[in-house]
């Protein structure tokens, strides 16, 4: 036994430099393969939590030192470049990459390289161990060989020529499933647009209500100082001074409510662009450029859905994964037809490592199963159901689509309509408030009326404010409902260099 241990030793020492250029002449092969894919950058990976900590304290310094205010486009831009959702589809993209090229390894042949040892005293085997050994002679006992040892070196090389075109199809499925990735990643940069849209306006409505609650409560003092005057002057009584006290107060607690909405709907902002909004970049409601005016909410809405499953990324999305659904179920029908395949092998045996045998052998087979138990047709059936499921479910994103519209649709025409009342409500209630303030001065009508006219004025103030950023938040509901932040997204993509 020391002996084989001390031959075994000085064997694979021998072969240990022809088995290493083998296998190096193997992966430079695999590494150059006609028609392989070129490496790809690989994307930065997720930062550990103390990287991450530190990135957030970094760009919310930054965002201390902006001068500039937060504009819609800004925030958007700074979304999609920061948002951990996007980065999940991108890697997503990557592994539906790596899924075409594992389709694609299935056309090149495999070439295996392998070591055997074994010892044995079975008849067959320590026979076929003698004869691969060119050892066989007419002294030979078949049926008491004797204990047999075997050292085997083999290279095989196996490559399936036909599989009733089944790896074509699994292939050309997994190119489609990628494109569906690659469209669902626009779908998500278009809902992050319009989620960043729609919150940044909320939260400039909710700053335009902190200058009504503002302007409210400063209306509130000039009232409470006419009435002390009157008081002064024992032109009014106590109880005119409490309540207009009592409305000052009212005024303040519903500035502080209308700040912290403004601070909520902040936080919310800055979650989506994942960094902190400094005091300096905090907009004037007031200055900021509204939506361009949609004129598609009037035209015909069978137009608008058919501009929007042309458009929309989820319709691209969905009809990519029915076309892979249907080349699976190709690839499926492809286990019915005969398979063709090659294999060769070229084998040395040996002994005492001294004097070794080589041999080699090649192979074509045809098989055709013709009885598996219903295997292939059940499988046949399942790639069908699936394609029926993703055909159903491609009807119900047209029909999502379809409602969206007509909401968005009516949604702009009823903001557009609110807008106009609650200007003319707006104004009258102020004119309604000077008119009842002069009275209220020269002694006609009570503190009730001023009080009523103050609370009036300020509901329309608010009506008004609220009309204005729903009109706003109507029309980018529209726009995404058309496909118009789809366009936005790919002009992102290509500036960017990503695959989409």
């Amino acid at each position: 036994m020391e002996k084989l241990r001390t031959e075994l030793c000085k064997y694979l020492g021998c072969k240990n430099f022809c088995f290493s250029l083998l296998l190096g002449l193997f992966l430079m092969s695999c590494a150059h393969a006609p028609g392989g894919a070129p490496a790809q950058p690989e994307r930065s990976t997720a930062l550990p939590t103390k990287n991450l900590v530190e990135r957030i304290q970094r760009e919310n310094q930054s965002a201390v030192n902006r001068s500039n205010y937060l504009t819609l486009e800004q925030a958007i831009q700074d979304a999609l470049e920061r948002s951990p959702e996007l980065q999940q589809i991108l890697q997503r993209i990557d592994a539906s990459a790596e899924q075409i090229k594992q389709a694609e390894a299935a056309f090149y042949p495999r070439l295996i390289i392998a070591e055997d040892f074994n010892v044995t005293n079975n008849p067959v085997y320590a026979l076929m161990d003698i004869i691969n050994q060119r050892r066989l002679s007419t002294t030979t006992d078949f049926n008491n060989p004797g204990q047999q040892h075997n050292l085997s070196s083999r290279i095989q090389g196996e490559w399936s020529v036909f599989e009733g075109g089944s790896r074509w199809y699994n292939r050309n499925a997994a190119v489609d499933e990628k494109r569906s990735t690659e469209s669902n990643l626009l779908a998500a940069r278009s809902q992050l647009i319009t989620k960043v849209t729609e919150t940044y306006y909320r939260w400039l409505q909710a700053l335009g209500f902190v200058e009504v609650a503002e302007r409210a409560l400063e209306a509130a003092r000039t009232d409470e100082k006419l009435g002390e005057a009157r008081f002064q002057v024992e032109m009014a009584l106590p109880s005119e001074v409490l309540r207009l006290k009592t409305r000052t107060a009212e005024a303040e607690s519903n500035l502080v409510t209308a700040r912290t909405g403004a601070r909520r709907l902040q936080a919310g902002l800055e979650r989506l662009i994942a960094r902190r909004i400094g005091s300096n970049e905090i907009p004037n409601p007031n200055l900021t450029v509204a939506l361009p005016a949609q004129n598609r909410s009037t035209q015909d809405e069978d137009a608008l859905f058919a501009q929007a499953l042309d458009r929309r990324p989820e319709m691209a999305a969905i009809r990519s994964l029915i076309e892979a659904a249907r080349k699976r179920v190709k690839a499926a029908q492809g286990g019915l037809l005969p398979r063709i395949g090659t294999s060769a092998n070229y084998q040395w045996d040996s002994e005492d490592l001294s004097n070794s045998a080589d041999s080699w052998w090649v192979g074509v087979k045809a098989t055709w199963a013709l009885f598996e138990g219903g295997l292939t047709l059940s499988q046949i059936r399942q790639a069908k159901t699936h394609l029926q499921e993703l055909q159903a479910r491609g009807e119900q994103v047209a029909l999502d689509i379809a409602l969206e519209i007509q909401q968005a649709t009516l949604a702009v025409q009823e903001a557009a309509e609110k807008i106009r009342v609650t200007n003319e409500r707006k104004k009258w209630a102020r004119k309604a408030l000077e008119e009842v303030r002069n009275l209220y001065r020269n002694q006609v009508v009570t503190v009730d009326s001023l009080l009523q006219a103050e609370v009036a004025w300020n509901q329309a103030e608010v009506s008004h404010t609220a009309a204005l950023f729903e009109g706003k938040i109507a029309q980018a509901m529209l726009m995404q409902s058309l496909g118009d932040f789809a366009d936005s997204s790919r002009q992102y993509s290509s500036a960017n260099g990503d695959s989409p």
